[in-house]
């Protein structure tokens, strides 16, 4: 057998494994496979279509939300795993039917008040997703909105958490698109979480 023959031979023979490219690393693992018989090729992870596709999922994301009444200006805090605009749609669901299963429907419809489109009544407060911590954020916008007095009466609370009552919402509470943050004290510095 010639020795090109037996090249061919030997590349036909090759497996192939695919490895995800993070960065330029990986490259010292795949040299790892150089004197063997297999092939190294790269998947991206990182692609156009994968960041549109998560730009559309953050147009209506899940987290602690308000939905405010258009008649006495009040809110509802809660929080939601799924988007926040399918849980707008089971309120008014709950409204149209004259079902009291949330205390916003309650409101509502004890009170004969005005309910609005998820534009006008709906904003998200701290996007986040289902875990643990999610219960204490939404602990702490309830008990911050009773606080100031924006929370509609229905919403029945838990006892007052004295860390929660450092935590003051900005003033731009009703001007600002864009998710309000917690300030603590007067110092203005900033929760994240």
């Amino acid at each position: 057998m010639k020795l090109e023959e037996k090249q061919i031979k030997h590349k036909q023979n090759k497996k192939w494994i695919i490895f995800p490219y993070h960065s330029p690393l990986v490259r010292k693992v795949t040299n790892l496979f150089k004197n063997t018989d297999i092939h190294e090729a790269f998947k991206a992870n990182n692609t156009i279509y994968q960041q549109l596709a998560q730009k559309a999922d953050n147009r209506n994301p899940s987290g602690i939300y308000e939905i405010k009444c258009n008649t006495c200006i009040k809110n509802y805090v809660w929080q939601s795993g799924r988007p926040i605009t399918i849980r707008h749609k089971e309120y008014i669901r709950y409204i149209k039917t004259n079902n009291p299963a949330s205390a916003y429907a309650t409101h509502i419809l004890n009170n004969r008040n005005e309910y609005g489109t998820a534009n006008d009544t709906l904003k998200l407060i701290h996007p986040c997703r289902k875990s643990k911590k999610v219960n204490h954020w939404e602990n702490m916008y309830i008990q911050i909105y009773r606080q100031q007095n924006l929370l509609i009466t229905e919403q029945q609370v838990n006892e007052p958490n004295p860390l929660y009552e450092l935590a003051q919402l900005p003033h731009t509470i009703r001007d600002s698109s864009q998710p309000n943050i917690p300030q603590t004290g007067t110092s203005g510095a900033h929760t994240h979480g």
